[in-house]
């Protein structure tokens, strides 16, 4: 018995991940222009999805407005800022090239944006506190690489004593370098083994269930 929640979306799946593999390795226009007609399904259904998002966040801060929960002016805040984006794009019709959309972009949304990653920066901190203790052997030397690379990423440090600046340089060369190759590797790897795992149906995760 065919299970339409379940062999209906892996069907569609292997279908369409063998399209884009024979679009990549092969010249067959049949396979080039289906892709390309996925393609821009991909876009209609990325703009819907997007659509689907703003419904939830007005759903979801809506409520948290209504009933009055804490720090409910922060959703207040959030919705208007929402309305006031897409009234601008949709009269103006110049996404991303219309001089009040870029006022906006540039003076609302990147100086929250560079709050937030600044705010990260002491989460970063504490954890490399909690990392870099030289409890053992192999924390010991990587608190000692981090040290050496602080120092010689301070241009005091380098300037007194140009050994620093060497010692960085075969930090990131050699070492650095060599661990980052590995782990291209594993990543690539473990991209692949995802991708037919998903093709032939192993890989179930993102029917929303186990």
């Amino acid at each position: 018995m065919v299970d339409f929640r379940r062999d209906i979306p892996l069907a569609i799946t292997f279908i369409i991940g063998v399209i884009a593999v024979l679009d990549y390795y092969t010249t067959i226009p049949i396979f080039i222009n289906t892709f390309t007609v996925i393609k821009n399904w991909g876009v209609v259904l990325q703009a819907f999805a997007l659509g689907l998002g703003a419904v939830n966040l007005l759903r979801v801060h809506g409520r948290r407005i209504s009933e009055r929960r804490d720090d409910w002016y922060f959703s207040a805040v959030l919705l208007a800022m929402m309305f006031i984006f897409i009234i601008v794009g949709l009269i103006t019709g110049q996404y991303e090239s219309g001089a009040t959309y870029n006022w906006l972009y540039n003076a609302i949304y990147l100086p929250l944006g560079s709050t937030m990653y600044s705010s990260l920066a002491f989460y970063m901190a504490y954890g490399a506190y909690k990392v870099l203790r030289a409890r053992t052997f192999e924390a010991a030397l990587l608190f000692t690489t981090a040290v050496l690379v602080i120092i010689g990423n301070t241009p005091i440090f380098p300037a007194m004593f140009p050994g620093f600046f060497h010692i960085r340089e075969w930090i990131f060369g050699p070492i650095v370098g060599g661990a980052y190759r590995g782990i291209r590797i594993g990543v690539g790897i473990g991209a692949v083994v995802l991708g037919i795992r998903t093709l032939i149906g192993l890989e179930t995760g993102y029917l929303g269930r186990r």
